[in-house]
């Protein structure tokens, strides 16, 4: 599976944007998260799980990366990806936060089960 979550969306200072409810494989597993961030802001990826697909729920396990911005990955680049495992779900949904206060971001993501 490889998805892309997230498409050019631009978030403001201090807002999240949330996917689509995402139905994952075998209800469990290893996923990456590519991501590439652009403006002055920092990003903050999270996920959001469901049991029935319907009802989404975050928690303080939820956490996938933190303080991303347009200079943040081995490149540089706001490029990079991370594994994650959620917990086993049927569903979910990527939320990525500008957690600054002055600045905005642009955030494309991919979700691949690995």
């Amino acid at each position: 599976m490889h998805t892309k979550v997230i498409n050019a969306q631009t978030i403001s200072a201090s807002q999240s944007f949330t996917s689509k409810g995402i139905t994952i494989p075998s209800n469990h597993g290893d996923f990456s998260l590519y991501w590439e961030v652009s403006g002055d802001g920092t990003a903050k990826f999270e996920y959001e799980a469901s049991a029935d697909g319907q009802h989404f729920i975050l928690d303080d396990t939820s956490s996938i990366v933190a303080d991303q911005t347009k200079t943040s990955g081995p490149g540089s680049d706001g490029k990079d990806m991370v594994n994650f495992a959620p917990w086993p779900a049927e569903a979910i949904k990527i939320k990525c936060t500008e957690t600054g206060t002055s600045n905005s971001i642009t955030v494309s993501a991919w979700l691949i089960s690995t």
